[in-house]
């Protein structure tokens, strides 16, 4: 099966939820929206970075994976194509320094 998927990506508060909901709107595409509110290890991050930079990158990879995962596998038949928030190894692309 071929999927045509687009992603927006950039930096925080770029404007990629605003700009991936447009284009879904516009263009009827099903839209996937990171959902990193619900993470548990972001709290932790703030409090600590160097203790939970690492833990809070892998699950947020995890998450992304499993949404991924859930949401390609029931492709709507009515939908054009998916746009997403994010890329799903954009951890690969940025450099933490907490991260050592």
């Amino acid at each position: 099966m071929i999927y045509n998927y687009i992603v927006i990506e950039g930096n925080i508060g770029a404007g990629k939820t605003s700009l991936a909901t447009k284009i879904s709107e516009q263009y009827q595409a099903q839209l996937i929206l990171e959902q990193f509110e619900e993470n548990s290890f972001l709290p932790k991050f703030y409090q600590d970075p160097e203790k939970y930079a690492f833990p809070l990158e892998l699950s947020f990879l995890a998450e992304r994976y499993q949404q991924l995962k859930e949401l390609l596998s029931k492709k709507d038949i009515f939908k054009k194509f998916v746009i997403a928030d994010y890329f799903i190894d954009k951890s690969l692309m940025i450099e933490m320094p907490e991260i050592q």
